[in-house]
Protein backbone atom coordinates (compact mmCIF):
# COMPACT_ATOMS: atom_id res chain seq x y z
CA UNK A 1 0.00 0.00 0.00
CA UNK A 2 1.82 3.07 -1.15
CA UNK A 3 -0.98 5.88 0.50
CA UNK A 4 -2.00 5.59 3.86
CA UNK A 5 -4.50 8.04 5.47
CA UNK A 6 -5.98 8.72 8.77
CA UNK A 7 -6.79 8.89 10.94
CA UNK A 8 -11.10 8.49 10.68
CA UNK A 9 -13.67 7.19 12.68
CA UNK A 10 -14.47 3.22 12.56
CA UNK A 11 -17.34 1.69 11.59
CA UNK A 12 -17.72 -1.80 12.95
CA UNK A 13 -14.26 -2.49 12.81
CA UNK A 14 -12.95 -0.84 9.59
CA UNK A 15 -10.51 1.35 10.59
CA UNK A 16 -8.22 -0.11 13.01
CA UNK A 17 -4.59 1.96 13.31
CA UNK A 18 -1.53 0.42 14.51
CA UNK A 19 1.53 1.90 17.11
CA UNK A 20 3.52 2.83 13.80
CA UNK A 21 0.64 4.69 12.72
CA UNK A 22 -0.26 6.52 15.56
CA UNK A 23 3.70 7.39 15.99
CA UNK A 24 3.78 8.34 12.34
CA UNK A 25 1.97 11.95 13.66
CA UNK A 26 5.22 13.22 15.15
CA UNK A 27 7.29 12.03 12.13
CA UNK A 28 9.15 15.84 10.66
CA UNK A 29 7.67 17.19 13.82
CA UNK A 30 9.91 15.95 16.60
CA UNK A 31 13.44 15.02 15.61
CA UNK A 32 15.52 11.93 17.35
CA UNK A 33 16.80 13.24 20.80
CA UNK A 34 16.77 13.15 24.67
CA UNK A 35 14.07 16.56 25.35
CA UNK A 36 16.68 18.88 27.36
CA UNK A 37 14.02 20.63 29.44
CA UNK A 38 12.53 17.07 31.10
CA UNK A 39 14.17 16.42 34.92
CA UNK A 40 18.28 15.67 34.26
CA UNK A 41 17.89 14.04 30.26
CA UNK A 42 19.09 10.90 32.14
CA UNK A 43 22.06 12.18 33.63
CA UNK A 44 24.28 9.38 34.55
CA UNK A 45 25.52 9.12 38.05
CA UNK A 46 27.88 7.13 39.96
CA UNK A 47 26.55 5.95 43.65
CA UNK A 48 28.18 3.19 45.19
CA UNK A 49 30.20 0.11 44.28
CA UNK A 50 29.50 -0.96 40.96
CA UNK A 51 26.46 0.95 40.96
CA UNK A 52 25.06 3.66 38.84
CA UNK A 53 22.20 5.71 38.46
CA UNK A 54 19.82 7.02 35.54
CA UNK A 55 18.13 10.22 36.08
CA UNK A 56 14.94 11.61 35.31
CA UNK A 57 14.35 11.99 31.52
CA UNK A 58 12.30 11.36 27.85
CA UNK A 59 13.22 10.34 24.70
CA UNK A 60 12.11 10.09 21.29
CA UNK A 61 13.85 7.86 19.02
CA UNK A 62 12.86 5.69 15.85
CA UNK A 63 9.28 7.05 16.00
CA UNK A 64 8.99 6.16 19.54
CA UNK A 65 9.04 7.48 22.99
CA UNK A 66 10.58 6.42 26.15
CA UNK A 67 10.22 8.01 29.64
CA UNK A 68 12.05 7.27 32.89
CA UNK A 69 9.95 8.82 35.84
CA UNK A 70 12.22 7.97 38.55
CA UNK A 71 16.27 7.38 39.45
CA UNK A 72 17.06 4.10 37.78
CA UNK A 73 19.82 2.28 39.66
CA UNK A 74 21.56 -0.56 37.53
CA UNK A 75 24.41 -2.43 38.40
CA UNK A 76 27.64 -2.97 36.15
CA UNK A 77 29.49 -6.21 36.24
CA UNK A 78 32.69 -6.87 38.42
CA UNK A 79 35.68 -5.21 36.80
CA UNK A 80 38.57 -7.43 34.73
CA UNK A 81 41.46 -8.56 36.87
CA UNK A 82 44.16 -7.65 34.46
CA UNK A 83 42.55 -5.47 31.54
CA UNK A 84 40.68 -2.33 31.39
CA UNK A 85 37.53 -2.15 29.66
CA UNK A 86 34.52 0.69 28.98
CA UNK A 87 30.59 0.33 29.69
CA UNK A 88 28.25 2.08 27.75
CA UNK A 89 24.99 3.02 29.24
CA UNK A 90 22.70 3.03 26.53
CA UNK A 91 19.13 3.40 25.43
CA UNK A 92 18.09 0.71 23.38
CA UNK A 93 14.65 0.61 20.99
CA UNK A 94 13.82 -2.72 20.47
CA UNK A 95 11.40 -3.01 17.37
CA UNK A 96 11.89 -6.80 16.87
CA UNK A 97 8.63 -9.10 17.38
CA UNK A 98 9.76 -10.60 20.55
CA UNK A 99 10.22 -7.59 22.11
CA UNK A 100 8.61 -4.21 21.45
CA UNK A 101 9.52 -2.19 23.76
CA UNK A 102 12.57 0.64 24.51
CA UNK A 103 15.01 0.28 27.74
CA UNK A 104 18.11 1.90 29.46
CA UNK A 105 20.45 -0.69 30.21
CA UNK A 106 24.46 -1.65 30.58
CA UNK A 107 26.19 -2.68 27.49
CA UNK A 108 29.90 -4.43 28.53
CA UNK A 109 32.91 -3.47 26.80
CA UNK A 110 35.64 -5.75 25.90
CA UNK A 111 38.13 -6.03 27.79
CA UNK A 112 42.12 -4.55 26.57
CA UNK A 113 45.04 -3.26 27.21
CA UNK A 114 43.66 -0.40 24.81
CA UNK A 115 40.10 -0.67 25.45
CA UNK A 116 37.45 0.80 22.65
CA UNK A 117 33.47 2.20 23.57
CA UNK A 118 31.21 -0.47 22.75
CA UNK A 119 30.07 -0.14 19.09
CA UNK A 120 25.85 0.45 19.10
CA UNK A 121 23.74 -1.38 16.96
CA UNK A 122 21.94 -0.04 14.20
CA UNK A 123 19.79 -2.53 12.31
CA UNK A 124 16.04 -1.97 10.91
CA UNK A 125 14.27 -3.49 14.47
CA UNK A 126 17.21 -2.62 17.05
CA UNK A 127 18.95 0.74 17.34
CA UNK A 128 21.18 2.01 20.83
CA UNK A 129 21.93 5.55 21.74
CA UNK A 130 25.00 6.07 23.97
CA UNK A 131 23.88 7.84 27.49
CA UNK A 132 27.28 7.77 29.20
CA UNK A 133 30.42 5.56 28.51
CA UNK A 134 31.92 4.48 32.05
CA UNK A 135 35.83 3.68 32.35
CA UNK A 136 36.23 0.04 34.23
CA UNK A 137 39.92 -0.04 35.69
CA UNK A 138 41.43 -3.11 35.62
CA UNK A 139 40.69 -4.49 39.53
CA UNK A 140 38.99 -1.60 40.54
CA UNK A 141 35.73 -2.17 42.96
CA UNK A 142 33.84 0.78 42.59
CA UNK A 143 32.93 3.22 39.66
CA UNK A 144 33.52 7.33 40.24
CA UNK A 145 32.35 10.19 38.69
CA UNK A 146 35.58 10.61 37.01
CA UNK A 147 34.62 7.23 35.27
CA UNK A 148 31.94 8.23 33.65
CA UNK A 149 31.36 10.48 30.25
CA UNK A 150 28.39 12.28 29.45
CA UNK A 151 27.42 11.40 25.59
CA UNK A 152 23.21 13.10 26.07
CA UNK A 153 24.08 16.54 23.89
CA UNK A 154 26.47 14.79 21.33
CA UNK A 155 25.68 14.30 17.74
CA UNK A 156 25.34 10.30 18.99
CA UNK A 157 22.80 11.37 21.38
CA UNK A 158 21.38 14.88 20.76
CA UNK A 159 19.16 17.26 22.90
CA UNK A 160 15.78 18.36 21.52
CA UNK A 161 15.41 21.85 22.26
CA UNK A 162 11.87 22.37 20.09
CA UNK A 163 9.97 21.17 17.60
CA UNK A 164 12.16 20.26 14.60
CA UNK A 165 14.93 21.39 16.84
CA UNK A 166 17.85 19.24 18.05
CA UNK A 167 21.62 20.64 19.74
CA UNK A 168 24.52 19.04 19.88
CA UNK A 169 27.86 19.76 21.63
CA UNK A 170 30.50 17.92 20.63
CA UNK A 171 32.90 20.97 19.84
CA UNK A 172 32.04 21.91 23.42
CA UNK A 173 32.65 18.84 24.72
CA UNK A 174 36.05 18.45 23.02
CA UNK A 175 36.91 22.05 24.28
CA UNK A 176 36.49 20.88 28.05
CA UNK A 177 38.31 17.69 27.43
CA UNK A 178 41.33 19.63 26.11
CA UNK A 179 41.59 22.03 28.69
CA UNK A 180 41.23 19.73 31.34
CA UNK A 181 44.33 17.59 29.70
CA UNK A 182 46.36 21.30 29.74
CA UNK A 183 45.22 21.91 32.99
CA UNK A 184 46.08 18.41 34.66
CA UNK A 185 49.33 18.05 32.47
CA UNK A 186 50.81 21.77 34.17
CA UNK A 187 49.32 20.79 37.21
CA UNK A 188 51.41 17.17 37.31
CA UNK A 189 54.61 19.42 35.78
CA UNK A 190 54.26 21.53 39.00
CA UNK A 191 53.59 18.93 41.56
CA UNK A 192 56.68 17.09 39.78
CA UNK A 193 59.16 20.12 40.50
CA UNK A 194 57.85 20.63 43.46
CA UNK A 195 58.69 17.19 44.93
CA UNK A 196 61.49 17.56 43.39
CA UNK A 197 62.25 20.20 45.80
CA UNK A 198 61.23 19.03 48.57
CA UNK A 199 63.50 16.03 48.30
CA UNK A 200 66.38 18.12 47.52
CA UNK A 201 65.94 20.58 50.45
CA UNK A 202 65.42 17.51 53.02
CA UNK A 203 68.86 15.79 51.49
CA UNK A 204 70.64 19.09 52.51
CA UNK A 205 69.08 19.08 55.50
CA UNK A 206 69.56 15.09 56.56
CA UNK A 207 72.68 15.40 55.14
Amino acid sequence: MSVTSGFFNSLNGDRRYNAEQMSSIFDGIINDGVFANIGTAFGVRADTGNTITVGIGRAWFNSTWLLNDSILPLTADDSEILLDRIDAVIIEIDHSEAVREGSIKIVKGTPSSNPQRPAMIHTSEVNQYPLAYIYREANSSSIIQADITNMVGTSSTPYITGILQVQNIDNIVAQWESQWLTFFNNETSDMTATNAFWKQQWATWFN
